[in-house]
């Protein structure tokens, strides 16, 4: 799975997770790969939004926002069209798959990815 965040003025990193996620990996990963990147460029001051998957949407997941005072936009469940992050992920497989392109490994993809 490749993980990433937009913003209005910044963009974070693509980052490359391995197997099944649970709600201490996302936890894991927003606090490694997000928070700095939103707290370089909006401050504490920000409202997050994500979508209503069920590792965001966890009970431990909400605690560790409301604990390090991250204020969540209220989501609708199964509404990925409401979700700017969709659109860059169409895109990206556009670019990726385009012309029918088969990659013959996971390390192939995710150079390309990264490339993209």
């Amino acid at each position: 799975m490749v993980w990433g965040a937009i913003g209005y003025h910044s963009k974070s990193e693509l980052v490359v997770l391995e197997g099944r996620q649970a709600f201490h990996h996302y936890i894991w990963t927003f606090s490694e790969h997000m928070l700095p990147c939103t707290l370089q460029h909006y401050g504490t001051e920000f409202v997050f939004m994500q979508d209503n998957v069920s590792i965001h949407a966890s009970t431990k997941t909400r605690e560790f926002f409301k604990g390090i005072n991250v204020t969540l936009l209220e989501w609708p469940t199964r509404c990925p069209d409401l979700n700017p992050i969709e659109n860059v992920w169409a895109i990206l497989a556009d670019k990726d798959y385009r012309h029918g392109k088969q990659y013959q490994s996971v390390v192939e993809l995710t150079a390309a990815v990264m490339k993209a």
